[in-house]
């Protein structure tokens, strides 16, 4: 059984629901679906992730922190690839290696440079670290860029690049992690292949 129809019986649903009743929806469930599906048409794909699963949203928390470390790692172990995935945050990182196979590789660095410093061609990279703040937005979107120019030379004609927490405070996308990714990315003429609680761009195409 292919991956992507393992998440749609067993996690798709999962991250429609928040973990307490008081948190909002963060639907990913469809974008996920996507990157599943994309993915798998790729034979052992390179996958990156900055920002690791984390304790304080609870015990895999699908409907709020989305779990994408443990789905990345449920998805190479299925299909093939390696997953790295990289968080400044110790506590994180132990909590992460708690969770994952050995296939998974949790780095305990800075993003910026690991990602300078990583050498392979990438098939997609998940951007999820740095904290972003409602009255002070703008160290959250620049830490987010500088990741994105780090990898730039790690792009292959077609890489997945996923930000999370584009629409964080649900303003339609005006405060988010991905604001200043989305104004580049515009720039240089690639539009978002999805828009919602996060944003995704392939890499190549217009």
């Amino acid at each position: 059984m292919k991956f992507s129809e393992i998440f749609k019986s067993k996690y798709h649903h999962l991250m429609t629901k928040p973990g307490h009743p008081n948190n909002p929806i963060r639907d990913r469930s469809d974008n996920f679906t996507f990157i599943f599906k994309y993915l798998e048409n790729i034979n052992n794909p390179i996958i990156l992730e900055s920002g690791t699963m984390r304790p304080d949203h609870g015990d895999m928390a699908f409907g709020d922190d989305g779990c994408s470390s443990f789905l990345f790692d449920s998805f190479i172990n299925i299909h093939g690839g390696s997953f790295t995935s990289v968080d400044i945050n110790s506590t994180n990182c132990s909590h992460a290696r708690s969770k994952l196979s050995d296939k998974s590789k949790i780095i305990c660095s800075d993003s910026i440079p690991f990602f300078w410093n990583f050498q392979e061609k990438i098939d997609m990279v998940y951007l999820d670290s740095y904290d972003i703040e409602l009255n002070n937005p703008t160290p959250s979107m620049i830490h987010h860029m500088k990741e994105l120019a780090c990898l730039l030379k790690n792009f292959k004609q077609e890489t997945l690049i996923v930000v999370d927490d584009h629409d964080a405070f649900f303003t339609g996308g005006k405060i988010g992690k991905g604001n200043i990714i989305k104004e580049f990315m515009t720039q240089i003429g690639k539009k978002p292949i999805f828009e919602n609680y996060q944003i995704g761009f392939i890499y190549g195409k217009q």
